[in-house]
């Protein structure tokens, strides 16, 4: 875990002195000889909205190891970053005015500047760094969560990681294999699965220190790695241990407090739009403007919520079902034409803003079900209920790092996701989320 923390120390560094670089190029070019004065009155207030910046960068996966590949996904990815940055920068200008600069003008420039500056510095590092961090590990212990990471790594081996094999517990001197495996093929992380109620292995497991090694928890290596929760780790006793931050009153209120905020300032934005979707809805297909549909929230407790229609009027309600819910599907003829453009952008979702409001949902968290899809999946997939622990939300974690599913499998891994925001939730991770909504709808609306 060291080199990668290295690599992504070293790109943000990079990325920071490349914001200062900009900036002096935009000055030179906008301003010619009499730059220096100019230098001094853009100064301070650029460098108050650079952390937009490099949140935004953040917030896009580009300090993920999967873009320390240079592709046309990476450039794609640093357009979109670079967009939402320079909208957020000209908002805050507006909100907090900086006195004499020309915020809509200087962006202008600013931004094309600092995404080839980007684009160049990515490029060079991903030639410096993409040979020179390399990481030896083992794993002890572990069954499929083991297999999983080491095709990830064979695959992806721009990350930095070989795998040097897996050493059982079962096997009494492990411990001697390990060393051997350290002295002979430079091992440095040891991933060690280890087994419950065993006090006695994790004291041996000290012995390994002395050979300079990194020893990490299975868990927690693939919580980093995939940025979800290993599915044969959950129990009871698990959920006990890791889900009691439930609790968490401070988070808990400045979350229903920027809600509220979120949603009247949505609701005054977007309200006056509601006229102009609803004829388009009205032109293009018969049915209500509106549909209704039941949800389960928090706690199993069941909720209604309304949306933009977006599909033929052929059931109840304006629902597009005579024989009960089912999922829609790629391509799903049921679709309209002025639905495709509502979903794909996500306005067909605007009227859940009330539900924000009200508080059965919150902008962030996992994405609500319908109670009949429900009962299905819970009969299926262990511990289903536990993502109820979470108010739902408006966008979540398993929405975009998943996106879309209808099958059981593709729930049971969208859950793992689920449960690893639960655990995980904090101020920090809910911005990070709604930062990644946003490049996700960009990128949709690209295409």
């Amino acid at each position: 875990m060291k080199g990668s923390l290295f690599r992504k120390i070293f790109l943000a560094v990079g990325d920071w002195a490349s914001l200062y670089l900009s900036l002096f190029l935009m000055i030179r070019i906008s301003y010619g000889a009499n730059w220096l004065a100019d230098w001094d009155i853009h100064l301070r207030p650029f460098s108050w909205i650079f952390p937009i910046w490099i949140a935004t960068l953040y917030a896009t996966y580009l300090y993920e190891t999967r873009f320390f590949r240079f592709n046309i996904d990476t450039l794609r990815t640093i357009g979109v970053a670079v967009v939402i940055a320079s909208i957020a920068s000209v908002i805050a200008f507006y909100a907090f005015p900086p006195g004499l600069i020309h915020p809509r003008r200087d962006m202008i420039l600013f931004a094309p500047i600092y995404f080839i500056i980007l684009m160049g510095w990515r490029w060079i590092t991903y030639k410096i760094l993409r040979n020179q961090v390399k990481t030896n590990l083992i794993f002890l212990g572990g069954d499929a969560e083991v297999k999983e990471l080491q095709k990830y790594f064979k695959e992806n081996a721009q990350l930095g990681y070989t795998s040097l094999g897996s050493i059982s517990i079962s096997d009494g001197d492990y411990l001697q294999k390990i060393r051997d495996k350290i002295a002979s093929n430079g091992v440095s992380l040891v991933v060690v699965h280890a087994p419950t109620n065993n006090p006695e292995f994790t004291q041996q497991l000290f012995a390994l220190l002395s050979n300079k090694v990194t020893i990490i928890d299975l868990e927690e290596f693939y919580e980093r790695t995939f940025n979800m929760v290993a599915p044969n780790i959950l129990t009871d006793t698990w959920f006990i241990k890791n889900l009691e931050n439930l609790s968490l009153d401070f988070y808990l209120f400045t979350k229903r407090v920027f809600d509220i905020l979120f949603s009247v300032f949505g609701l005054i934005l977007t309200i006056p739009l509601y006229p102009i979707i609803a004829l388009l809805i009205k032109l293009d297909s018969k049915g209500p403007v509106f549909i209704r549909q039941a949800r389960v929230g928090k706690n199993n407790l069941p909720y209604s919520i309304y949306k933009f229609r977006t599909m033929k009027a052929i059931g109840p309600g304006g629902l597009a079902e005579t024989k009960g819910p089912i999922y829609a599907t790629p391509g799903d003829e049921r679709i309209t034409k002025i639905g495709k453009i509502l979903r794909t952008s996500h306005i067909d979702e605007l009227p859940q803003l009330w539900n924000i409001l009200g508080g059965s949902m919150s902008l962030v968290g996992p994405r609500p079900i319908r109670p009949e899809f429900t009962d299905k999946l819970r009969k299926n997939i262990p511990y289903y209920d536990m993502r109820h622990l979470v108010k739902p939300g408006l966008t979540g974690w398993a929405q975009i790092n998943y996106g879309y599913g209808i099958t059981i499998k593709d729930e049971y891994i969208k859950l793992q996701y689920d449960i690893y925001y639960a655990k995980k939730q904090s101020l920090v991770l809910d911005m990070a989320i709604i930062l990644k909504t946003i490049r996700s709808v960009f990128l949709k609306l690209g295409r």
